[in-house]
């Protein structure tokens, strides 16, 4: 076990003023078997009444709404958690056995496993160790290639990405091969924004594993969200009206 401080800010600014602004953040790190939140703040600037609700995944979501004219959202958290991997989360969800929007694989993808696939043998465990040893020799990683709507398939085509494709890339190949796997965004020892891995039904539980620095998750990392893919754990959604063409993401993140 192992006694962690986080911080995680956010700061969005738009170009142009908006307004009836809806949002919904999944910031809160949730309290589970390997992860007991001892404390955690929220501050949301401009300050806006907010709801609390829990989605189908189990991830915290925090809902505002900001009706006047605004050209920013800040919002950060920061607390503490003890975090134990030797225990196991036992949530499965059946969804998590079927490609989602964002693993979906292509024919490369497709062929890419059926060449593995000889060579996949073993428990749950042996077979993502083997995968995820695979895609580091096969896949750089590399920033300013793809982005947050870049899929499983795009990625592999273009033999380069980051951690979110790293993931989608082996949740779609582990299930492929009959594994459930869900796609885990958070906070880790190795970035300075958010990260996400990938965590296996082992068949009893799950296991956490890095594909994009291809280690096991130990106790320097903190979940945020889980979900199928990508989409089910966004940060921040939002919809709103206002004349504005684009808007500036600033990311910050400490895990200690």
């Amino acid at each position: 076990m192992k006694r962690v401080n986080f911080y995680y800010s956010t700061k969005l600014t738009f170009d142009d003023y908006v307004h009836n602004h809806s949002f919904a953040l999944r910031i809160m790190p949730p309290e589970t078997d390997t992860q007991h939140i001892l404390s955690c703040s929220l501050n949301i600037s401009p300050y806006v009444p907010t709801q609390q609700t829990v989605d189908a995944f189990g991830n915290n979501v925090t809902a505002g709404y900001m009706r006047d004219d605004h050209r920013f959202l800040d919002f950060e958290i920061k607390g503490s958690a003890e975090v134990d991997h030797t225990k196991h989360r036992l949530d499965l969800l059946p969804c998590y056995l079927y490609q989602s929007q964002y693993t979906k694989p292509d024919d490369g993808l497709e062929a890419f496993y059926d060449n593995i696939k000889g060579k996949c043998t073993g428990t749950a465990s042996d077979k993502a160790e083997y995968i995820c040893n695979i895609l580091s020799d096969t896949i750089g990683y590399e920033k300013g290639f793809t982005d947050t709507t870049t899929t499983a398939a795009q990625a592999f085509a273009l033999k380069k990405g980051v951690c979110q494709d790293f993931s989608h890339i082996l949740i779609s190949l582990l299930r492929m091969d009959g594994i459930a796997a869900r796609y885990i965004a958070g906070l880790a020892f190795c970035d300075g924004e958010t990260h996400s891995w990938v965590e296996y039904w082992t068949g009893d539980h799950w296991e956490g594993i890095d594909p994009a620095n291809n280690c096991p998750v130990s106790d320097d990392y903190l979940v945020i969200s889980q979900g199928r893919d990508f989409r089910d754990c966004a940060i921040d959604r939002g919809v709103m009206f206002g004349k504005y063409t684009k808007q500036l993401q600033l990311v910050r993140s400490v895990l200690t």
